[in-house]
């Protein structure tokens, strides 16, 4: 018995000794100045008389390492920064928690050049590409939209729609938060965002199953300024200049931040004017009316002042030491007119004319946009396992006024009179998000995600036309439609993520179930829509050392038709023209495939192919014989992209550094419409060069060059277009106030130019854009640093889908 006893007693000494072995250790975190994580940050772990132990951090700038008793020296060196030590760490029976280690840029003079550690304009991540909006010189001044113009492989065309590496039906994130606004809404809304809110913007290529499965042609995040810095910091902003208009605006942002509570806000205003010429020119094999071919020409002048303004008030609070709770709210509202006046003259091929109008088209758009954000977040246990929970509210007022005159004169074909219409779109959308994640940490090189999210979209839209017959107005009973869409989305998802020496591996699952109503009121027609889908992901890497990374890449995603597509009212664009939505369109399905190469931080390679089932594509409908186009949305057999991508930064002396990327792209439509086959096949290549130039005495220049290619777009070609764009800047006052000054597109080379074949009916499309802008802005920063707020790690991935609010 008292042998039992000694063995029993022995036994739990031993297995107590293994247990605290193996939760000896150390852990912490990397911070730059800004409180940015710093990723790949080399430490090396020194034992006093004994061995040496390296690694890096994360992405997150989190490291960890287990360790035998004994005492430490540990050593972190990050290029462009200062190095920090930390001496005397004893460890002993438990994981030493070394909390945030702060290593500050550093500045070297080389040559008269002063050289100060920042962030590249654009980084290659090694499942994004990051462009940092913030340390541009060529940013104030614009809007987000005109921010993504001018991101690698992505284009946005006249209408708003964001395309990625020739892919269309991009999901696009706030914050990291997915957007639920129709792309006519959307585009309204990153134009009413002024770049001095933006911090970044990240391409997402292929997400993993945590994302949103929705985006046919990947993900773009927008990241805007959070303002969660230590002690009280104030930055204000200012810009003003123009190009054919004038264009200002003015900002601030600040926080408090003291002990567990951190207060901070935002407000930005911003006045763009812009002016315009269009051409729209129609070539008919047979014009009904005069029995022959015909060419029309549309010219028109348009004006349109915008006026924008983005405010947001938020509160953390740090209960307990791993407990973070957070309160948001955000709004944006403003205003969009556009105002244009123009003439269409219709002639026979031998100029006899045959028809003569002038256009005057004048519409006011308003929105106001609030949401409203709670969150929560929980560290778990010793490996700080980590349980966050959302819920979003928002709620969207869109209206817009339309007034649609035109004059036709006395022709031979056609008898004089006018023709004058008004339409009115009011539109509310209320939407509520909620969603919960958890992260678990298997090891130090596995972890595994799982959560859940569910999103009740309803929106209320109502069009109402009339036009103008003798002296009274009627209501246009054709074109007025009132409609009520519904949907609910659940989603759950899985995940899991492996190191295991020079490979690593994510596998995860999405399933999603839709239940949408769509309800026409004027037509007593109501359209229901249910289904589930899964969404797998997949990436598998390898590393050989530190110099050469290959990653393989697979998801499976979806686009669905917002209310605003499936709405059947008609968009009048002119007399002549307007856009008419389906109720019939089904979403896309799409297969994402990716091969990746990286070596160091400097080249990356990738290789890529999409096949999309049933894509949804932009259409016309042409009736000569009223010189009347229809554009609208359906789903035709298909759709192929493949491409390759290729980023090289380098930096030939410390004081250059210049960041070039290359995707060349070949898009493939095919199927029918209307018993017309589409089939719309071409290879097209886009090219951007970003250079930054450190000068003497805190002075910087920048210089932007693109150029985009061809290509196609459904049954439309698209022609070339490209810019160069300069900047300058002066830091002052030991850097709190920078000067900059900006010209861009500045031999005015970009241009929105299109043609189309369709129902014997050829069409040109040519804007003139006032693309050629200067700008003087300048920013001044007061504040002081106080004691560092241990903020979670989080970053939300969702929110915002409302097709319509602003």
């Amino acid at each position: 018995m008292q042998f039992h006893f000694t063995l029993l007693a022995v036994l739990l000494f031993i297995s107590t000794l293994c247990i605290g072995q193996s939760l000896s250790g150390i852990k912490g975190i990397v911070l730059n100045e800004f409180r940015e994580a710093l990723d790949q940050v080399s430490i090396r772990i020194e034992q006093v008389d004994s061995s040496t132990v390296s690694l890096s951090s994360d992405a997150k700038g989190q490291f960890s390492q287990k360790l035998p008793a004994g005492r430490y020296e540990i050593r972190f060196s990050y290029l462009g920064h200062s190095e920090a030590t930390r001496h005397d760490i004893v460890v002993a029976d438990r994981v030493i928690d070394l909390g945030e280690i702060i290593l500050k840029a550093q500045a070297n003079r080389i040559d008269a050049v002063a050289i100060t550690g920042t962030r590249r304009l654009i980084e290659q991540k090694s499942d994004r590409m990051v462009i940092n909006v913030e340390n541009s010189l060529l940013s104030d001044g614009l809007t987000a939209l005109e921010i993504l113009q001018r991101a690698p492989g992505v284009k946005v065309d006249d209408d708003g729609n964001i395309s990625m590496r020739g892919k269309a039906d991009v999901g696009v994130m706030i914050n990291g938060k997915l957007s639920y606004l129709s792309q006519k809404e959307l585009a309204t809304l990153l134009q009413g965002t002024s770049s001095s809110s933006l911090k970044s913007v990240e391409l997402i290529s292929n997400p993993s199953a945590k994302y949103d499965a929705a985006g046919m042609g990947g993900m773009i995040n927008i990241v805007l300024k959070d303002g969660r810095t230590p002690g009280f910091n104030l930055a204000i902003n200012s810009f003003g200049g123009g190009g054919r208009k004038e264009r200002y605006g003015a900002g601030l942002n600040f926080n408090k931040q003291e002990k567990a509570f951190n207060i901070y806000g935002s407000y930005d205003y911003a006045y763009r004017g812009e002016e315009e010429y269009r051409n729209f020119d129609r070539y008919y094999a047979q014009l009904g009316i005069a029995g022959g071919s015909a060419v029309s020409n549309q010219y028109s002048i348009t004006d349109e002042p915008l006026n924008t303004n983005n405010a947001k008030v938020g509160f953390d609070y740090h209960p307990l030491i791993n407990t973070q709770l957070g309160l948001l709210w955000s709004g944006n509202f403003g205003t969009y007119k556009n105002r244009n006046a123009g003439y269409k003259n219709v002639f026979e091929t031998s100029a006899s004319p045959i028809s003569n109008a002038l256009t005057y088209n004048d519409n006011v758009s308003r929105w106001n946009t609030n949401n409203i954000n709670f969150n929560i977040q929980q560290k778990i246990g010793a490996k700080e396992h980590i349980l966050s929970a959302d819920v979003d509210y928002m709620y969207a007022d869109y209206d817009a006024d339309q007034a649609l005159n035109t004059y036709y004169q006395q022709m031979d074909y056609e008898q004089a009179f006018v023709s004058m219409r008004k339409n009115q779109t009011p539109s509310v959308s209320k939407l509520t998000v909620g969603k919960v994640d958890y992260l678990h940490h298997l090891s130090n090189k596995q972890r595994f995600e799982i959560g859940w999210k569910s999103s009740w979209m309803n929106s209320d839209n109502n069009a109402i036309n009339d036009t103008l017959q003798v002296a009274d107005w009627v209501s246009d009973l054709g074109t007025s439609n009132h409609f009520l869409f519904e949907e609910q989305i659940h989603a759950g998802y899985l995940n899991y993520h492996l190191e295991s020496g020079s490979w690593t591996l994510m596998a995860g699952l999405r399933a999603e179930h839709t239940n949408a109503v769509g309800n026409q009121l004027t037509s007593n027609s109501v359209n229901k829509r249910e289904y589930t889908n899964l969404f797998p992901s997949g990436s598998l890497g390898y590393r050989i050392k530190d110099n050469h990374q290959f990653q393989f890449s697979y998801n499976r995603r979806i686009n669905r038709p917002d209310y605003e597509d499936l709405n059947p009212f008609r968009h009048f664009v002119d007399a002549s023209i307007f856009w008419e939505g389906n109720p019939l369109l089904q979403p896309e399905l799409a297969h994402n495939f990716e091969l990746n190469y990286s070596f160091l931080k400097d080249l990356h390679l990738s290789l890529f192919y999409t096949d999309v089932k049933d894509v949804m594509t932009s259409v016309l409908t042409q009736l000569p014989e009223r010189q009347v186009t229809i554009r609208s949305l359906h789903n035709i057999e298909g759709y192929r992209n493949k491409g390759v991508n290729l980023n090289y930064s380098f930096s030939p002396i410390k004081s250059f550094s210049s960041i070039n990327n290359i995707t060349a792209h070949e898009n493939y439509f095919f199927g029918s419409f209307r018993e017309e086959k589409i089939d719309n096949r071409q290879w097209s290549v886009n090219l951007l060069s970003t250079n930054t130039l450190s000068l003497p005495k805190q002075w910087s220049f920048e210089l932007i060059a693109a150029y985009q290619s061809p290509q196609s777009d459904g049954v439309f070609k698209q022609k070339s277009s490209g810019h160069v764009s300069a900047g300058v800047m002066k830091r002052l006052l030991d850097n709190k106030l920078n000067l900059k000054f900006a010209a861009n597109d500045i031999f005015k080379t970009r241009r929105y130019q299109t043609e189309s074949f369709s129902g014997n009916v050829r069409m040109n499309q040519y804007i003139n854009l006032d693309s050629r802008t200067f700008l003087l802005s300048l920013s001044y920063k007061i504040g002081t640093n106080g004691k560092a707020f241990d903020r979670l790690n989080k970053k939300s991935e969702e929110q915002s889908r409302i097709r319509g609010g602003s």
